[in-house]
């Protein structure tokens, strides 16, 4: 017979094997949000499929997708024979604060983007999507429904931590008129709608093109979307600056110091009792919101833009995602301020 201290140790060994196991479902549930993210066409989210594509027990698969659906990450559809598992709008949220899911700069950059096809193909489920013909060819471009979610959840959070309006907001009215003014959404979308043109739905341009009238020529159009986008832009630039700032002060480590343990204005599910989620700075959202801002600069080369607007834009997206990679320590320790040391590491 065993004695004490041989079952302590076997009981030590079964503790570490369970320990194992329990991380090894977690990366998996983290590898699966990332695969539905990735693909768009809902034929290939289906737990065969999934099994299949990552080329594990289909078992295995399926006690992780359903774990992910009892947790409100996945929702699963039944669309005709077929029943793809989808990230819903809290998904993302709760995988980030409760699940520990993290995204490299290469996975926000591949997984987010806008993509491009010739055809479609299988079940695409896209939320933003559009065709022309460009040079004889078909182009449709489009970024599907789970990485749209993905890609407005890491940016409302960015914006969240740069939001000086949302906190003279809080300031000029109580958090009750607050609250009641958010229960408001559905009469808020409805109002927007009436700024809406048939060509532009409810975008950045929309409040312009309301001043223009039968008096306005060709030209004073574009003068007003070209006026407007560069505003937009200007606002936006300043947001990136916020960052920038307490970056070049504190550094790559001070940065997170700086907003740790806030929690952000964006959280879109409720919390569960007994259970804290972790709140954190994450670079993820940072290097989600260069991502919008590059896919926004092409907008402003198309319609004209000022030049050195959209290279000012550029170079603090692309000095912002560098200074989170090579974590950049601040003008004190470094000697350069952001654009000045980002610059020195482009040329090499």
């Amino acid at each position: 017979m065993n004695s004490m201290d041989d079952l302590k140790q076997e009981a030590r060994r079964y503790a570490e094997a369970l320990e194992s196991i329990k991380q090894a479902k977690e990366m998996l549930k983290n590898i699966i949000i990332k695969y539905i993210i990735a693909n768009s066409d809902l034929s290939k989210c289906t737990e065969l499929a999934i099994s299949e594509s990552l080329g594990l027990p289909r078992s295995i698969v399926r006690s992780a997708l359903l774990e992910l659906v009892e947790e409100g990450v996945l929702d699963v559809r039944e669309i005709g024979n077929v029943k793809p598992y989808i990230l819903n709008e809290m998904g993302v949220g709760i995988s980030l604060d409760w699940l520990k899911l993290n995204f490299t700069r290469e996975e926000v950059n591949e997984l987010l983007a806008a993509k491009e096809a010739e055809e479609p193909h299988g079940m695409m489920w896209v939320t933003w999507g559009t065709s022309g013909v460009v040079n004889g060819r078909n182009i449709i471009r489009y970024r599907g429904y789970a990485a749209d979610i993905c890609l407005k959840t890491l940016v409302r959070r960015f914006l969240s931590y740069t939001d000086e309006i949302g906190e003279k907001l809080r300031k000029a009215f109580d958090e009750q008129i607050l609250t009641e003014l958010t229960l408001l959404f559905p009469e808020i979308g409805s109002f927007e709608k009436l700024m809406e043109t048939p060509i532009f739905p409810a975008t950045w341009v929309t409040k312009e093109l309301q001043r223009i009238d039968k008096k306005h020529s060709a030209e004073d159009v574009k003068r007003i979307l070209v006026e407007s986008y560069e505003r937009s832009l200007k606002d936006i630039i300043k947001k990136f600056k916020i960052i920038a700032s307490i970056l070049e002060e504190k550094g790559y480590e001070g940065l997170h110091e700086f907003f740790g343990g806030k929690k952000p204005i964006y959280i879109d599910y409720k919390v569960r009792e007994g259970r804290e989620p972790e709140y954190r700075f994450r670079d993820e959202y940072i290097w989600a919101a260069t991502l919008a801002l590059k896919e926004g600069c092409k907008i402003g080369e198309k319609i004209g833009a000022d030049p050195s607007l959209l290279k000012e834009a550029r170079m603090l997206a692309d000095a912002l995602d560098l200074a989170l990679e090579k974590k950049y320590r601040g003008v004190r320790l470094e000697g350069l301020d952001l654009i000045d040391w980002a610059v020195k590491f482009l040329k090499h």
